[in-house]
């Protein structure tokens, strides 16, 4: 006799917790292929400075070079489904690199929505908060 089947939340929060693992690497490999099919294209994205980022800005930090991390490390996350497809993820993000061209280190608390398309996983909302 087979397992029971995981519930549709258990699967989704499974899923999203892999796509972390690749938006984490995509940002810090900079790899603009990645995170092109990782951010929804309606993102919304509020930095730790509070201005609004669209899913081109960000990539155009990535690909020019304006942005480069050396380091990126998450953990503490607290991941919970909303509703079928629907994820939030709230997160610690330890950053290192270079921004502009000066060197940056920073602590930051992160909101991330996750929304599952006919595309797979994608990112609608993140928030970021510096923190201490």
């Amino acid at each position: 006799m087979s397992a029971p089947a995981a519930p549709p939340a258990d699967a989704d929060l499974k899923e999203v917790e892999i796509a972390e693992r690749r938006l984490r690497d995509a940002a810090l490999a900079g790899d603009t292929f990645a995170l092109d099919r990782l951010l929804a294209d309606d993102l919304v994205f509020v930095d730790q400075r509070g201005q609004f980022l669209s899913k081109q800005d960000d990539l155009d930090l990535h690909r020019t070079g304006a942005l480069k991390l050396s380091r990126l490390i998450f953990s503490d996350y607290r991941l919970r489904a909303l509703a079928p497809g629907a994820v939030i993820a709230v997160l610690r993000a330890e950053a290192k690199g270079h921004a502009g061209g000066a060197a940056f280190t920073a602590s930051l608390r992160i909101t991330r929505l996750w929304h599952r398309s006919a595309d797979g996983w994608r990112v609608v909302n993140h928030h970021a908060t510096v923190i201490s």
